[in-house]
């Protein structure tokens, strides 16, 4: 039986998304039960970043609820799935629809979602942890609890306080000479802005920076990338597989940063990371602060596709009030995934709201 579940799950603290206040995470749960099978997607576009609403989407799912059922029973998903997407174009819904589908085929075939998808199984990927720009004793009390915590990788977000960010970055290269840095200026700057700010962080061994000016100028993120002085990711600029091309194709960037959530399709993913490798482009995947089934899809993404030398964004459990959360779900720097069939979550439907 295909069913729709909604959740709303409370942010640990008030959240800023797109320079609005945000108390919760709004989503949808998708399942197919089937026997003692029970599959599980998610869809949770992220307000300020995705086009589409979640009231868009129900209408859709529920216009086509028996469909999918039935397509799903019958072994014929795929077909409708393409359908749909064909013809709605909702980049949070395909990718949801697409993961239900990749699950259930990977619970009935009894191996894991990482060797249904890429032939091999899950292996830990490493994973960032983010630093917030505050006190800087108080950054640098929380960069040690980070480290001791064994990650590696500290993102930084920049682009407010330029003499506060140099600082703590200068600090933290020197009292963690081994780890990577990375920061995301979240399309803060103008392009020669950007040039000359980055050419400050330069001295401190800048893993990469994200997306330094605004997504839609191509041009100057060329520029950039041209300039040499820190590798350039796109984040913002990549929602889609035509938007990787061009990026790639005009040697916009070095890094792409792909959360699954707002970009679509599974098969989308893995043609843009094959388009990545011929250009010797590298991939981080990001989740876009979804719940624990949409967080551990793109581990299991991020296992698959992503880039072994590069942490990946998965740390993000500790922003939302999940009561059904893993206590281990990131261990020693790394994501852990229990062993079990499909995502080997077992979700209790019982939390969230059933719509009919």
């Amino acid at each position: 039986m295909f069913s729709v579940h909604a959740y709303k799950i409370p942010f640990s603290s008030p959240f800023q998304l797109a320079g609005k206040r945000f108390e919760t995470r709004k989503g949808l749960i998708l399942s197919f039960t089937d026997g003692d099978v029970t599959a599980y997607g998610e869809v949770a576009p992220l307000p300020g970043f995705s086009s589409e609403s979640l009231e868009e989407i129900l209408t859709v799912l529920l216009q086509n609820q028996r469909e999918l059922d039935n397509a799903f029973r019958n072994g014929e998903s795929g077909q409708l799935l393409s359908v749909l997407h064909s013809i709605h174009k909702i980049p949070s819904l395909s990718f949801g629809l697409d993961t239900l589908q990749a699950d259930y085929l990977a619970k009935k075939a009894g191996v894991s979602l990482c060797e249904h998808l890429f032939g091999r199984p899950f292996v830990s990927p490493k994973v960032n942890a983010t630093l917030g720009i505050q006190d800087l004793e108080k950054a640098l009390k929380s960069a040690d609890n980070i480290y001791n915590d064994g990650f590696r990788t500290f993102k930084i977000k920049v682009g407010s306080d330029h003499k506060r960010e140099i600082e703590l970055i200068q600090r933290l290269r020197e009292k963690f000479p081994e780890i990577q840095i990375r920061i995301d200026a979240n399309q803060a700057w103008q392009t020669e802005e950007a040039v000359k700010k980055l050419t400050d962080f330069s001295k401190y061994n800048i893993e990469y920076c994200e997306q330094p000016v605004d997504k839609h100028d191509i041009d100057g993120m060329k520029k950039i990338t041209a300039s040499h002085i820190v590798p350039i990711a796109a984040d913002e600029a990549v929602r889609s597989i035509r938007d990787a091309k061009l990026l790639i194709q005009e040697k916009a960037c070095n890094l792409l940063i792909l959360k699954p959530a707002l970009f679509g399709r599974i098969g989308d993913l893995i043609v843009t990371k094959e388009w990545a490798n011929t250009h010797s482009i590298h991939v981080v995947l990001t989740t876009a602060f979804d719940s624990i089934i949409g967080r551990t899809i793109t581990a299991v993404l991020a296992s698959g596709l992503g880039s072994d030398n590069r942490a990946h964004g998965l740390a993000t459990s500790k922003f939302l009030n999940e009561p059904y959360r893993l206590p281990n779900e990131v261990h020693a720097g790394k994501y852990v995934l229990p062993d079990g069939a499909g995502i080997t979550h077992s979700i209790d439907l019982s939390y969230f709201k059933k719509i009919a």
